[in-house]
C-alpha cells in the first residue's frame, strides 16, 4: 500500500464515530480484521527491565539451543513480563486469526529492545498453548535494566527519541532484507510500560523519522504502521505528558493507550501494588485474556479484582 492510501486506511480501521457531522471525532472502535492480516509484521516492544525479565533469562534458558522453547506457564520470570506476547495474541484473536493460524506462522512476530546478545529467535508458548516463532530484532531500550521506580529519571524525551529511532531503524532494516513479494505488510505494535511510551513517541514523530531515516519500504510499496497498542504507559515522561488512555488517529493508522485504573506506573505513584501493572489477567492459574483487548476483568497477583494500595515492587 502506498503512502497516498494512508488516509483511506485510517477511515477503514475506524468503527463508530462520536459526532461524524461535527468536528473531527476520535475513533472509539478498532476494526482489527482490517488492521491485522495474514503476513503482517507484529513488533513486540517490552518496557522497563526487559533485559532482566526477558533477554537474560531466555538466553540463560537456551543454553546452546539457537531456537529455544520458552513456555510462559513454566518460566516464572518470563511470566512476569509476558504482557506484549499475550497482548499481540489478543490482537490477533480480535482480528479473527485462530490458534492454528498463529501456530503456523500466519503473522511474523519480532521483539525489539530486550537486550538479547546471542539469540536471533525463540519459540514463545502462550497461556493458551499457542507457539509463536519470535524473531529477535535486536536493540536494548534505555530502561532495560532495573525497576520502574529506579528508572524514573530515565523516562525522558531524549531516551524516548533514542529508543524510537533504534526501533524504527531496525524495523526498516528487517523489512528491506525481507521484502514482501505481494501486498505490502502492515506493521502492528504491541507495547507495554516504557515500551509503550517509546511506541507512542514513535507514532507522534513518525513523519520526522520517515524523512530522516527513510520510509518502511516493503518491496515496492510502503509498509504502514497501522495499529499501535500501548498499555501501562507512564502518564508523563520528563516535562512531556503522554497521550493518556483512549484511541487516536495517527499519520498512518490508529493508536490505543490502555491503562488499568489501579496501575501505579501509569499514575507514577510509589504506593500501589505492582500487580496493577500486569495486563495479562490470571485468576489463579486460569488465563482470562489481555486486559482492554480480550477481557475487561482485572486481577491482582492472581486474585480477581483490582489491586489495593499496598506497596508493591512495581517491577
Amino acid at each position: 500500500m502506498r503512502v497516498a492510501g494512508a488516509a483511506l486506511l485510517i477511515g477503514s480501521l475506524v468503527g463508530c464515530m462520536d459526532n461524524p457531522a461535527g468536528p473531527p471525532a476520535e475513533a472509539t472502535q478498532i476494526q482489527y480484521d482490517q488492521a491485522i492480516r495474514k503476513g503482517d509484521l507484529v513488533l513486540l516492544v517490552p518496557g522497563t527491565g526487559s533485559l532482566d525479565y526477558l533477554g537474560a533469562p531466555i538466553e540463560a534458558l537456551a543454553g546452546s539451543d539457537t531456537d529455544p522453547i520458552v513456555d510462559v506457564r513454566q518460566v516464572e520470570k518470563v511470566a512476569g513480563d509476558s504482557v506484549v506476547f499475550e497482548q499481540a495474541i489478543a490482537m490477533a484473536h480480535r482480528a479473527g486469526l485462530s490458534n492454528d493460524d498463529l501456530n503456523s506462522g500466519a503473522l511474523t512476530f519480532a521483539m525489539w529492545g530486550a537486550g538479547f546478545q546471542k539469540l536471533t529467535q525463540f519459540e514463545y508458548v502462550s497461556y493458551e498453548g499457542i507457539q509463536l516463532h519470535v524473531l529477535v530484532l535486536g536493540g536494548q531500550n534505555t530502561c532495560a535494566t532495573g525497576s520502574i521506580f529506579s528508572n524514573l529519571l530515565n523516562y525522558s524525551t531524549t531516551n524516548a527519541d533514542i529508543d524510537a529511532r533504534d526501533l524504527y531503524s531496525r524495523t526498516r532494516a528487517w523489512l528491506n532484507s525481507n521484502a514482501s513479494t505481494g501486498e505490502a505488510r502492515h506493521v502492528i505494535v504491541a507495547s507495554h510500560s516504557w515500551g509503550g511510551a517509546v511506541a507512542e513517541w514513535l507514532q507522534f514523530n513518525l513523519p520526522q523519522y520517515e524523512s530522516a531515516i527513510g520510509p518502511l519500504n516493503d518491496g515496492a510499496d510502503k509498509a504502514p504502521m497501522v495499529l499501535t497498542i500501548a498499555d501501562g504507559v507512564p502518564f508523563m515522561i520528563l516535562n512531556h505528558p503522554m497521550m493518556g488512555p483512549g484511541l487516536q488517529t495517527m499519520t498512518e493508522g490508529l493508536m490505543l493507550e490502555i491503562d488499568r485504573p489501579d496501575d501505579p506506573v501509569h499514575k507514577l505513584s510509589t504506593s500501589g501494588n505492582g500487580g496493577g501493572h500486569m495486563y495479562t489477567i490470571m485468576f489463579g492459574s486460569d488465563f482470562q485474556g489481555s486486559y482492554g483487548i480480550t477481557t475487561n476483568e482485572m486481577s491482582c497477583d492472581g486474585v480477581p479484582g483490582e489491586c489495593g494500595s499496598d506497596a508493591g515492587s512495581g517491577s
